[in-house]
């Protein structure tokens, strides 16, 4: 069984269309020290999944034993090959390397020491997304929505914030919100922006077909959603 781990953003969708086809999506969800944007609109991500036809599974991994969970869990579904969409962080592409080892699989990392800029146009060709979350000085990224006519602008945005133009580093976050080859779409907008930390998060949701018809897929700049600093955030016991 060939599994591509997944976040519902345009890396991860990527990296399985590199890959394509495979049966199964794994999304493993980490106590992270905040909140974070694919989490937080992990609804989204199953409603993506369910688009481009591949069942997908969730798990809770705890503190201290992520690996092992993440690789029994691996072992269970008898998977036999792990797709990942690391590009050049080397302590990812160290544990996932680990991680497939303890699994029994193999270890598919097709993004890996490609160039930037070229990802970013395979991506754009594939899918269009939505920026979910950035760190400060890519805030104005938040609610962007980009398609295959903003490569362009988008790179260019990228370059003048001093960030990866795909975002490696954590940068900024997406969600894809179409797969071209598939035929695959679900409707996203922005409800509100959240602020944790100088990290901006969107909460998003379906947009209403008046707005939804009007609007450009291709680079519409941030959204007026509203702007809210800290919690709580949806799911939080706060």
């Amino acid at each position: 069984m060939r599994a591509a781990l997944f976040s519902g953003g345009k890396d991860s969708v990527y990296a399985a269309l590199l890959e394509w086809p495979v049966d199964l999506f794994v999304t493993f969800v980490y106590e992270f020290p905040r909140p974070s944007p694919h989490l937080i609109n992990i609804s989204k991500a199953v409603e993506l999944a369910g688009a481009m036809s591949v069942p997908m599974v969730v798990l809770r991994v705890h503190r201290g034993r992520e690996m092992a969970e993440e690789a029994a869990l691996m072992r269970s579904l008898g998977v036999s090959r792990i797709v990942a969409g690391d590009q050049g962080v080397e302590d990812h592409l160290k544990y996932m390397e680990a991680m497939a080892a303890e699994a029994g699989a193999e270890l598919s990392e097709p993004l890996w020491g490609l160039d930037q800029d070229g990802i970013l146009e395979g991506e754009l060709e594939e899918t269009s997304f939505m920026v979910i979350g950035a760190e400060e000085r890519a805030r104005e990224l938040v609610c962007r929505r980009v398609g295959r006519d903003g490569l362009d602008a988008f790179r260019a945005d990228a370059r003048r914030m001093g960030i990866s133009p795909i975002g490696e580093a954590g940068e900024y976050h997406s969600l894809v919100t179409q797969v071209r080859r598939l035929d695959a779409s679900i409707e996203v907008g922005c409800r509100e922006v959240r602020s944790y930390d100088g990290y901006s998060i969107a909460l998003v949701d379906r947009w209403p077909e008046s707005v939804h018809d009007a609007a450009s897929t291709n680079g519409l700049p941030a959204a007026s959603a509203p702007t809210v600093v800290g919690g709580p955030w949806p799911g939080s016991t706060s």
